[in-house]
């Protein structure tokens, strides 16, 4: 059954393949471009044209060849363009509308290169704070116990035993008391200064060192406090569990402005500096439109995407807008003005640029085209077009086809030397001639 399939398949393959080329076939044959192919094979009678009233009393029509049954021959001209390869096309209204003929006009319009990029948000890593603990200890008691707490500058965080805070309170009791009762010398309070910087530099602030010169007791933990305003982002701490100065113990950040960390391609550096204003946008608003400016552009290329990194601070007062989340960053760069044409005009065959220029009268003209820089659905003009110039926008593909078939049967009609050359005809008169004095000789 596989095969019987397969066989049915290819059969049908076959007789569209044949259909397509038929209809090709009669289609050139009727409008004339195989009449160069058929001169040559001497098939005149098959040559399609337009007959036209004799001249000096012959059959020959008009641009045809005496002795082809009255058959016009097509000379195989086609008029040239100046682009190698093309010639001029020549379309009646009817045929216009058919294939889908439309026309735009190169206009002269303001050059904004628009960029458009794809990041995630970050915090501020200028208002970014990653808690450790200088000495090492137990929790005794945790404050902030969850992720997204917001907490104030020395809000109390957590508490931590550690006997060698102890201690370090019991020597500057000391210290301190000696120099109270001692006469206050400077070689005492020499002594009360190096125990009392060794608390501060464990992170005693200076409401608990006051309190333990008035109290005269000795605070078994030491209380962590927030050391800016923000919310926490990360939290690495339990009750009961010891803690080294290695260990992280909080990350907290000020929401209040944020990074948009986004890449951008390298032809698109060009277009990019610092202080250059954005716009940001969201899935959850985006129609809302937020004012931005690029701060930092990576000063290194990824070899691997071509990208570099650009950060855009932007403004978050209400808190709407959280780290992690997706973002369009839009950059224009405003260019001046220049002439611009639309894209569906352009031939791009990677040889060259083309355009159709209309000339009127259902004539179109392939022209050579130099563009600039894309700017949306449009390119700059750098030269071959003028302004206020009328180009073909759809069924481009269609003319250019036809451009380059009629050039192509040009040139192939035009190497054709039809029957004797002009030598023939100048010697045929006096072979006449000599045959009818050689039958007057014999006769």
């Amino acid at each position: 059954m596989a095969e019987q399939e397969s066989k049915r398949s290819l059969s049908w393959i076959w007789l569209i393949a044949g259909l397509v080329l038929g209809a090709g076939a009669v289609l050139a044959h009727f409008h004339g471009y195989l009449n160069s192919v058929y001169h040559t094979l001497g098939l005149h009678a098959l040559m399609v044209g337009e007959s036209g009233p004799p001249q000096d009393g012959g059959t020959t029509p008009p641009g045809g060849h005496a002795g082809h049954g009255g058959m016009a021959m097509p000379s195989g001209k086609s008029e040239m363009a100046k682009v190698p390869g093309y010639a001029i096309v020549t379309l009646t209204p009817e045929r216009i509308q058919l294939i889908g003929v439309r026309t735009g006009k190169v206009q002269k319009d303001a050059l904004l290169m628009s960029i458009r990029a794809v990041g995630i948000i970050e915090p501020d890593q200028t208002k970014l704070t990653r808690l450790h603990t200088r000495i090492s200890g137990w929790v005794e008691k945790v404050h902030v116990d969850f992720v997204g707490q917001n907490v104030n500058k020395n809000d109390p965080l957590l508490e931590i035993y550690s006997p060698d805070l102890l201690t370090g309170q019991y020597e500057y009791l000391i210290a301190y008391n000696a120099w109270k009762t001692g006469g206050e010398t400077k070689e005492q309070w020499q002594l009360v200064e190096s125990s009392r910087r060794r608390l501060e530099l464990w992170g005693v602030s200076q409401e608990d060192l006051k309190t333990l010169e008035k109290t005269k007791k000795a605070r078994e933990t030491l209380t962590l406090r927030a050391p800016r305003q923000g919310r926490v982002l990360e939290r690495n701490v339990l009750e009961g569990s010891r803690i080294e100065p290695t260990n992280e113990l909080y990350r907290i950040a000020d929401l209040s402005t944020l990074w948009l960390q986004a890449r951008v391609y390298e032809y698109e550096l060009p277009h990019i500096e610092l202080g250059q204003k954005t716009q940001v946008s969201f899935l959850s608003e985006p129609n809302k439109m937020i004012p931005g400016k690029i701060t930092f552009i990576e000063p290194v290329l990824q070899e691997m995407t071509r990208t570099v990194k650009v950060r855009v601070v932007i403004d978050n007062p209400k808190d709407l807008y959280k780290p992690g989340m997706y973002a369009d960053l839009k950059i224009e760069h405003d260019m001046g003005t220049g002439l611009l044409v639309p894209e569906s005009a352009l031939m791009r065959t990677g040889v060259r640029d083309l355009a159709f220029r209309v000339l009127g009268e259902g004539r179109f003209e392939p022209v050579e085209v130099k563009l600039g820089s894309r700017f949306g659905e449009r390119y700059e003009v750098l030269g071959g077009l003028a302004e206020g110039d009328e180009v073909v926008t759809s069924a481009t593909f269609l003319i250019d086809a036809e451009s380059r078939f009629k050039a192509a049967v040009s040139d192939f009609g035009g190497g054709h030397k039809h029957g004797g050359d002009k030598k023939e005809k100048a010697e045929s008169p006096a072979k006449g001639k000599k045959l009818e004095q050689t039958k007057e000789h014999k006769h």
